[in-house]
């Protein structure tokens, strides 16, 4: 328990380090101090966590202090708004392929000043034309505009520029020429993995025909740019769009399948051990490391670990680490909107599956052969407990079709992943046999497009609510959240007095 408000504390610091800007060392200096106040008076155990609790929270401003992305005189941000310049830099992360162009992540590290190239660092979002495609490690050169993200219009709208902020982008292009200097100039693993995927992505999109192809990319690679927007909307409006993202499901799918491979091959757990963590960090950097996939992967590793040392993970402990590291590496993490609603549904889960299965037992779905029907309404009902509100708080988008469209197409998913990897493999060794193997995944991917449109399209499926204020959020989350820390407690309380 102690450790779970350990880091609930540092995230607490971190929000309160950005809203009241708190400068680096006072912070460390804080926090020093507390540590040391806690180590002296470690004889009063509840002094002792509360300054413990206050050194994290000041350790946790720190983090996020630390990470600020500082100006200085070479920052490409000072030429914002000042006219055409030409620049070099590295593409930095995977490109997004859109219909319509590529958003590229430019680091850079040169601008051409009158006759000479002087040094110059931060990064800018670039949009390039669809083709030439770009890739993670070239080196281009670009001549445009640098413009600063636009602002939000009023309080309470979406904020561009403190999106892209917290990314450390404070510079958008549109270049008028981009030419390729060098390729292959970033990390030679991560160059590696992600060209390996874009292979990946042409042998699916060789394989399966349109939608379904691009439902494949979107589950086992984790790119949604080639999913048509109309089955983009199809998935919103029947509230399944978490199946086209890399979850803890599929990472918890993949443990499962490399542990069973492990047990059928006779191989001691202990023994596949770390093959099994490499290949949860390998598939991880794959599908390109987003914070919901980072999430999964950190919770995934903390449950082999736990199993690895014979001492089964505890759910809330495992949940509250995975962030905690998150933080640790990233704490600009915080405000994702991912991640924010991959924890949300993960805790949850955690508090209220029990009971949303326990209310189910006592319908027409306790009889045995609806077990399927009823693990996928319990977990689409029971994690839309606390995710909901956030979503209908930042997007007002309300899915009455969601439980329904869940319980038919969620229990396909895992036999989708499994015959469409299959049919990858087959792919990336002998095309025509992985198009011939393919035919089972299209069924099963069929199967969720057409689930997805046939729902989508029904006048009732979804409906938009009006914004309503960010106190009515927080007090819902108060009342719920107290209410099930009540009822823990009574529980804790009664086993206590009846052992």
């Amino acid at each position: 328990m102690a450790l779970i408000v350990l880091a609930i504390a540092w995230m607490i610091g971190i929000f309160l380090a950005d809203a009241l800007h708190l400068p680096l060392w006072h912070l460390i200096a804080g926090s020093a101090g507390l540590g040391i106040a806690a180590l002296v008076l470690r004889q009063h155990p509840r002094l002792r966590l509360l300054l413990l609790v206050l050194c994290i929270a000041a350790a946790g401003g720190a983090r996020l202090a630390a990470a600020d992305v500082p100006v200085s005189p070479n920052s490409i941000q000072m030429l914002n708004d000042s006219g055409d310049v030409q620049i070099r830099g590295v593409v930095a992360e995977d490109p997004r392929r859109l219909a319509d162009g590529q958003r590229v992540v430019i680091a850079v590290d040169s601008v051409r000043l009158g006759d000479a190239w002087k040094p110059a660092e931060g990064l800018i979002l670039a949009t390039l034309p669809r083709y030439p495609e770009r890739f993670y490690g070239d080196q281009l050169e670009l001549t445009g505009a640098l413009t600063t993200p636009r602002a939000a219009a009023r309080p309470g709208d979406f904020d561009y520029r403190v999106y892209l902020a917290r990314r450390g982008i404070f510079s958008l292009m549109k270049p008028e020429q981009a030419r390729l200097i060098a390729s292959n100039q970033g990390h030679p693993l991560i160059t590696a993995l992600l060209r390996f995927r874009d292979q990946a992505r042409r042998v699916l999109l060789r394989e399966l025909p349109e939608p379904q192809a691009a439902l494949a990319v979107g589950i086992l690679l984790g790119l949604q740019s080639s999913i048509p927007d109309e089955v983009l909307d199809h998935f919103s409006a029947t509230g399944t769009s978490h199946i086209l993202v890399i979850s803890g499901w599929n990472i918890t799918i993949i443990s499962a399948a490399l542990y069973s491979l492990a047990d059928g091959m006779k191989l001691e757990r202990r023994k596949a051990f770390w093959p099994i963590l490499m290949t949860i960090w390998i598939y991880t950097l794959f599908v390109g490391a987003t914070p919901t996939v980072m999430r999964a992967a950190v919770m995934g590793s903390i449950v082999v670990i736990g199993q690895r040392l014979e001492r089964p993970a505890h759910a809330w402990t495992t949940l509250f680490a995975a962030c905690w590291a998150m933080t640790l590496w990233n704490p600009q993490t915080l405000w994702d909107m991912g991640f924010q609603l991959s924890a949300l549904a993960t805790a949850s889960l955690f508090a209220y599956g029990k009971g949303t299965e326990a209310l189910l037992m006592r319908t027409p779905l306790h009889a045995g052969w609806l077990d399927w029907a009823r693990e996928a309404l319990t977990a689409t009902l029971a994690a839309q407990i606390l995710a909901l509100p956030l979503i209908l708080y930042a997007f007002g988008n309300l899915s009455l079709i969601a439980p329904l469209a869940n319980v038919v197409m969620l229990p396909m998913v895992p036999s989708a992943m499994l015959f469409g990897a299959i049919a990858l493999v087959g792919g990336m060794i002998w095309l025509p046999l992985g198009q011939w193997l393919a035919l089972p995944a299209y069924l099963f991917l069929a199967w969720l497009t057409e689930g997805a449109r046939l729902f989508g399209q029904l006048p009732w499926a979804a409906v938009q609510l009006p914004p309503f204020p960010l106190w009515l959020l927080l007090a819902y989350y108060a009342i719920v959240v107290g209410a099930w820390l009540w009822n823990v407690s009574l529980e804790e309380t009664h086993n206590t007095e009846n052992p």
